[in-house]
């Protein structure tokens, strides 16, 4: 009788060991990883080299009249960082703000530290400017009208810390005059960290679109020459990119002034229904689980009850319904609905005051479309895609993919729309971009390859504009020098004010 018994327990066991195992093979057959190795190995399938990846790539893209494919491996002729010492000044400042490197060597708004320090008509993300009253004392300017945009700008003529050189207007890369000579078209870049890229990328994309200009000049248009300017910085929503268009561009007359953002006011929080009125809470993130590193079976179940443990699927989100208004086209949406999302009326306004600052001076306006690397049913590669995973599904929680691609679809389509409307220039980008998260690094930024392949993209778009606008006559334009000193950098840039004089400005209640 005992011996039935132990016969079964055995058997028992014995089955459930082996079901267990043959599960656990499985499951490293799935995941990729080696099938008889103690800690879990991935197994390295071969992939092509990232250059491969972005040069099969620059071979699907239709190139523009006059464009040769071969310039896309040239690469600038100046540095936009990296190379030189950088300032002892600045990286004093910076080592001595633990947490506030780059915001303690910024040069902020006086008005708009002020009005963030006594809480008076603040404009948005005000938290960044709470978060560096702990230094001590800023770098301060005063815009040309008061205004509290932009929020902070670089120094110029400076080297960060971080790898950034700016010019004499604090602008990313080379100087530019400010009287434009007469056989020069000036071309500027405004947006956020997708504009200025890194600091310690090399180049951001407006730097290579200045090295294929040339190359196209040569070929087609050898009496014309091209200023590029990159005016982006990163964390900046419309309001700052307006005034920088109005206060620091403007007086340099640009010619053509591209817009490239779409980012730092997405939020697709505006139709959700939230599931009783309350919004789910983000899971706690759970510690390591015994056996993670040695058994598949196990990371997966850690994977299911903590979803910020990057694997290749989305991880499993609660249902948000969503009550998208009954009027608002998602397919051709009013540009004067007040309700559409991310912002959008207030980046409308934006676009509007940067359309008449330009057009006052005989400048235009281009709008680009933003990159999302997002879509229904994308796949990650764990180790690789971490970045792009963690952005999606931590920062964004707990929207699908899915939503976050069609909020993304949507707010190009009401970029384009304006374009449209507005008789502006509209530049393509997403369209043609790859949804590949090899080419980023998280959700909206991209890799140095990435960056460079984005470059390509807008820089086809753009050609036939600047083609056109010269066959017209209309560019270059005869020169027009209205000022002897950039009416926004005339004051010492390195004035230092402590945060203590800007509290002392608060009346008391």
């Amino acid at each position: 009788m005992l011996t039935k018994a132990v016969f079964r327990i055995v058997t028992v066991v014995g089955v459930v060991s082996g079901g267990v195992v043959a599960a656990e093979l499985i499951t490293r057959r799935i995941d990729g990883d080696a099938l008889l190795s103690g800690p879990l190995v991935r197994i390295r399938v071969p992939e092509p080299s990232v250059d491969a990846v972005v040069a099969s790539y620059v071979n699907e893209i239709a190139v523009a009249s006059g464009v040769s494919r071969s310039w896309f491996a040239d690469d600038p002729e100046e540095d936009s960082g990296g190379s030189q010492a950088a300032d002892p000044d600045l990286s004093s400042r910076a080592s001595s703000s633990p947490g506030l490197e780059l915001p303690s060597t910024y040069q902020w708004n006086l008005r708009y530290l002020r009005d963030s320090a006594c809480e008076r008509d603040s404009p948005r993300h005000t938290q960044v400017v709470s978060n560096i009253f702990p230094v001590g004392s800023l770098f301060v300017f005063e815009s040309p009208d008061g205004s509290p945009y932009p929020r902070y700008r670089y120094l110029p003529n400076a080297h960060y810390p971080s790898g950034l050189i700016t010019n004499s207007f604090g602008w990313r890369g080379p100087d530019v005059p400010l009287d434009k000579p007469g056989d020069t078209i000036r071309v500027a870049f405004v947006g956020a960290s997708t504009t200025v890229a890194p600091h310690m990328y090399r180049y951001s994309y407006p730097d290579h679109i200045r090295r294929w200009l040339h190359d196209w000049t040569i070929a087609r248009h050898p009496a014309v020459k091209f200023d590029v300017v990159n005016a982006g910085r990163e964390g900046i929503d419309s309001s700052s990119i307006a005034a920088i268009v109005r206060d620091e561009l403007v007086p340099v007359r640009p010619d053509l002034v591209v817009y490239y953002e779409g980012a730092n006011q997405f939020g697709p929080a505006d139709f959700i229904v939230w599931p009783r009125g309350v919004v789910p809470s983000k899971p706690v993130r759970t510690g390591t689980w015994p056996l993670e590193s040695t058994s598949a079976l196990v990371r997966r179940l850690r994977a299911v009850r903590d979803p910020f443990t990057v694997r290749r699927d989305e991880p499993l989100k609660p249902r948000l319904p969503v009550a998208w208004p009954a009027d608002l086209d998602e397919r051709d949406p009013r540009l004067d609905h007040p309700r559409l999302p991310s912002e959008q009326p207030t980046i409308l306004k934006d676009l509007d005051a940067m359309r008449v600052a330009l057009s006052e001076a005989d400048g235009r306006l281009a709008v680009a479309s933003f990159v999302w690397c997002v879509k229904d049913g994308m796949q990650l590669e764990p180790t690789r895609d971490a970045g792009v995973y963690q952005y999606l599904n931590d920062m964004f929680w707990p929207f699908s993919y899915a939503y976050l691609r069609r909020l993304a679809d949507f707010q190009n389509r009401v970029l384009q729309k304006y374009a449209h409307a507005r008789r502006v220039e509209f530049i393509d980008i997403a369209a043609s971009y790859p949804i590949d998260p090899r080419l980023f690094v998280d959700g909206v930024h991209m890799t140095p390859n990435g960056t460079k392949l984005m470059a390509w993209i807008a820089f086809q778009r753009l050609v036939p504009i600047l083609d056109r606008l010269i066959a017209e006559g209309a560019l270059p334009r005869r020169p027009d020098d209205r000022f002897a000193q950039h009416p926004a950098f005339a004051a010492p840039s390195r004035r230092l004010t402590s945060v203590a004089s800007i509290r002392g400005t608060c009346t008391a209640p």
